[in-house]
């Protein structure tokens, strides 16, 4: 087989799940039931582990998927481009998130643990103080708080460049938009949240 025959064959398939995923979103965009369950079962996993990810629990991950899915299912006539389906729902899925967590601040007391998801992207502290630690987890509140307040695109791309750790690349894959766009949005938001912290050392 030669590369050209591989390439034509590749290239074909491509053609055919986008030409798949233009219907699926076509049909649901419609209200058709069956596509929609169709369009989310396809990438179930992965918005399951997004919303695992902020959340910190199964049962907070269930709660956003099914809020975020019945926003995209109501939003979805609005999408433009098929083929941007997962970037744009994604989208979706983790400003519901980052809402459910700022609803769940405002009943959860101080003292409580940070969610998972930012804990992790910052260095251990179990060899601090007591005092050092409730500071810590204060700090992490403060700075959740601060996020849930920016607008959605630099708060998703703060998120993704600042607490997953992920790449100025990788945050515009997933994202779909240029590189330019999320160092702009990255740079914007680190200064309000700067401002929005500056009473905290």
């Amino acid at each position: 087989m030669t590369d050209s025959t591989t390439s034509i064959r590749q290239t074909s398939t491509t053609a055919a799940v986008d030409e798949r995923l233009a219907d699926l979103v076509a049909r649901a965009a419609g209200h058709d039931a069956r596509a929609f369950r169709d369009l989310i079962s396809a990438y179930q996993d992965a918005f399951y582990a997004l919303a695992r990810r902020y959340t910190g629990s199964h049962e907070d991950a269930n709660d956003v998927l099914q809020e975020g899915f019945v926003k995209v299912y109501q939003n979805l006539a609005r999408l433009s481009r098929p083929e941007a389906f997962f970037p744009w729902a994604r989208r979706i899925i983790v400003n519901t998130a980052l809402d459910h967590l700022r609803r769940r601040q405002r009943s959860t007391a101080v003292e409580s643990q940070s969610p998972e998801g930012f804990e992790e992207g910052f260095a251990d502290h179990r060899s601090e103080s007591p005092d050092q630690r409730v500071e810590h987890r204060e700090f992490l509140l403060k700075l959740e708080r601060a996020i849930a307040v920016l607008p959605p695109r630099q708060r998703e791309i703060v998120v993704l460049h600042d607490i997953e750790g992920l790449s100025t690349e990788e945050v515009a894959r997933k994202c779909g938009c240029p590189t330019a766009t999320v160092r702009s949005n990255l740079f914007y938001g680190r200064e309000k949240l700067r401002r929005i912290l500056s009473k905290h050392r």
